[in-house]
């Protein structure tokens, strides 16, 4: 990108560069690599290429976190418990959050503070180790429904094309009507402990410990009952794509 000293036509031209209502040209190169030119001050130069505030760079991780899994701005925002008016402008980094607004946030979002102000520069590590004890308990869809979600990876420097979970689910009496579950991508479950009966569209299959089901995401699901809970299974689930 170049700026130009050039009047607009038809306007007195301005010597003065240090004047931000001075009008010059920048020059962008097309598909065709021929150049092409539009005309501004330079404020609205400087608008248009200044890096984003950090408002803005905190309110996209949020967002994207959210997004990866599968959490609503409802959901987020009760967990958090900030109305949903709040989070969207958090989202859209139309304010400045307090430091304990962000350790909610990412308390919820099984992420550290620090991943909000991390740079996308740099050499950090490529993997993440998630010990036992460090498993982070986090809000997802069936959370109101008694499911427990732990996440098994965070923190790390790039996004992710799955999310991984260990679910647990402690109540014997499972009401099939409210464990319906719909979301983009597919998802892999993986039985640790206990036995269950899970549907998928119109079919229930039962699973015990060493069972896995592979499924696609869109069609509705979810546990229909539950034996000698509680019941432990892996749950993995690919994001969306574009």
């Amino acid at each position: 990108m170049e700026f130009f000293e050039r009047a607009a036509p038809g306007r007195p031209g301005c010597q003065d560069l240090s004047r931000r209502t001075k009008k010059v040209q920048r020059r962008r190169l097309d598909s065709g690599g021929r150049s092409r030119y539009e005309w501004g001050t330079t404020s609205d130069i400087m608008k248009k290429t200044a890096p984003a505030s950090v408002e803005v760079q905190i309110g996209l991780k949020i967002r994207a976190l959210r997004a990866e899994r599968n959490v609503t701005l409802d959901q987020l925002a009760k967990e958090v418990k900030l109305t949903k008016g709040q989070v969207s402008k958090i989202e859209n980094g139309k304010v400045s959050s307090p430091v304990s607004t962000l350790t909610r946030l990412a308390v919820a979002l099984a992420v550290e503070p620090g991943y909000f102000f991390q740079s996308s520069a740099g050499q950090a590590p490529r993997a993440s180790m998630v010990r036992k004890s460090e498993r982070k308990v986090i809000v997802g869809r069936g959370t109101k429904l008694g499911h427990s979600y732990e996440t098994l990876a965070y923190g790390l420097p790039f996004e992710k094309d799955f999310e991984s979970y260990l679910m647990r689910i402690e109540d014997r009496n499972l009401q099939p009507g409210k464990n319906a579950f719909r979301h983009p991508g597919h998802e892999l479950l993986f039985m640790l402990k206990g036995k269950m009966d899970y549907r998928h569209g119109g079919q229930v299959y039962h699973l015990e410990p060493g069972d896995s089901l592979f499924f696609d995401g869109a069609v509705e699901h979810g546990p229909t009952r539950v034996y000698q809970p509680p019941v432990e299974f892996l749950s993995i689930i690919s994001n969306a794509k574009g």
